[in-house]
């Protein structure tokens, strides 16, 4: 997820069971998704920052968006349908966007595929991941050192 440019959340979890279809798994992950962008709008909400635009799911996966922007249940997706009403409610409310992303474009593939370096490269750079120049890495190191020799010592000057 990501707060403006910034990634703020991203998870790469195990699934509990076996899907017999890619669709099935890319909704249940949209499902997962769409509570935590509900939980995080609410928590922004809370501190000051109300939502002014919904926040765009980007899945690469079509069935998996029609099921939930077709207000019609087939015959085969039974099985999903509580989580499906939830993300449908969520949508109509306009607090998700459901655009579709080409899945040349998919940024989640970075913690999930094995790929060439050309590609990582291309997925580090639109993660705005950046590796630190040396002498900033340094900078940061001393800093954290003298954070944590300060925090000890006002420890000891505590129980002296």
């Amino acid at each position: 997820m990501f707060f403006g440019n910034a990634l703020i959340s991203w998870r790469c979890k195990k699934q509990d069971c076996v899907s017999k279809s890619s669709t099935k798994a890319d909704y249940h992950a949209m499902s997962t998704t769409c509570s935590e962008i509900v939980w995080l709008c609410g928590l922004l909400e809370e501190l000051g920052f109300p939502q002014t635009t919904s926040t765009p799911l980007h899945a690469d996966n079509d069935s998996a968006i029609q099921i939930v922007t077709n207000l019609v249940f087939h015959e085969r997706t039974k099985h999903i349908e509580v989580d499906c009403h939830s993300i449908r409610d969520t949508l109509e409310s306009w607090v998700i966007s459901l655009p579709h992303i080409s899945f040349n474009l998919q940024v989640a593939d970075i913690f999930t595929k094995a790929m060439i370096r050309q590609r990582h490269q291309f997925l580090v750079g639109k993660l705005l991941l950046v590796d630190l120049p040396a002498s900033i890495r340094e900078e940061m190191l001393l800093y954290i050192k003298f954070r944590t020799l300060l925090i000890l010592d006002i420890r000891l000057s505590i129980y002296v």
